[in-house]
């Protein structure tokens, strides 16, 4: 298929995000065996695709444009862009950046036949590690309550997901038996500088005693503005609290979670080429 990309940024001596998406769907495109060129106006092609409907001015062909967002600004209002994007849409296909824009359209009364929507992409920057401190002791009698710490590492999917830094008398035992599916950065030895190193560098403080007192690492990580995973205390706001395991085990689990992760450009492109061959070829 022979497509042409209109990026209209290229008339004004611009190279803004509307250009990156265009250059993004030209490498994509080509990837995936396809003849592309890429200018500020329309040429011969099997699909012209014009980038944003602002600018759009028809090709004569097939024609298909970017519908990027709606809602007001300085200099137009909803109700002109919506009637643009109603003008456009006599002769091309529009594709909305998200469903909730191509849902509004149509309650404005534009025809769905002539939208679709495909979502942003991303650039698949790598996803580091979350960083969580655990600074106490473990003590003999079991009230920081080890075997959470133990079960929580069990139920990790990508145990690669999480670096704890845990700092405290008493836990080589338990990392022992976790050394293989862990990664940890441990010292059973205090020191106040590493203590502050370790609450300027974490994303979070866990802490599993169940004590009816604060701990002073609880205290510490909030001046420090890391967020706490701990059990609820009425003293002081917690921000990710859990009363059992099972609770403790989805906090953890949630971080894992990436909603945008099938988000990438060759995904982007797939459904630009599905929208094109169902309704522009």
């Amino acid at each position: 298929m022979k497509i042409h990309i209109i990026n209209y940024e290229m008339n004004y001596g611009i190279d803004s995000i509307l250009s990156k998406y265009a250059r993004m769907l030209e490498r994509e495109l080509i990837d995936l065996g396809h003849v592309v060129s890429v200018s500020g106006k329309a040429e011969k092609a099997d699909i012209n695709h014009h980038i944003n409907f602002n600018s759009y001015k028809p090709s004569g062909g097939k024609d298909s444009m970017m519908i990027a967002h709606i809602s007001g600004d300085k200099k137009q209002t909803k109700a002109v862009k919506i009637k643009q994007i109603k003008k456009g849409l006599k002769t091309a296909h529009g594709i909305a950046m998200n469903p909730g824009i191509m849902k509004d359209l149509i309650k404005e009364g534009c025809d769905p036949k002539k939208l679709d929507y495909v979502m942003h992409a991303h650039d698949e920057h790598i996803r580091r590690p979350k960083i969580v401190a655990v600074v106490s002791k473990n003590y003999e009698d079991d009230r920081k309550n080890p075997e959470m710490f133990t079960e929580l590492v069990k139920s990790l999917k990508d145990k690669k997901s999480v670096i704890f830094r845990i700092m405290g008398a008493g836990w080589f035992k338990v990392l022992k038996k976790l050394e293989k599916v862990i990664q940890v950065q441990y010292t059973d030895q205090f020191s106040m500088d590493l203590y502050q190193q370790i609450l300027n560098t974490s994303d979070y403080l866990l802490y599993t005693g169940d004590e009816d007192s604060l701990a002073q690492s609880q205290v510490d990580a909030k001046n420090a503005g890391l967020r706490i995973i701990s059990r609820p205390n009425p003293d002081l706001e917690i921000e990710l609290p859990f009363n059992n395991q099972k609770e403790l085990n989805k906090i953890f689990a949630d971080f894992e979670k990436n909603e945008v992760k099938d988000w990438t450009w060759e995904n982007y492109t797939l459904k630009h080429l599905k929208i094109w061959k169902e309704n522009c070829v």
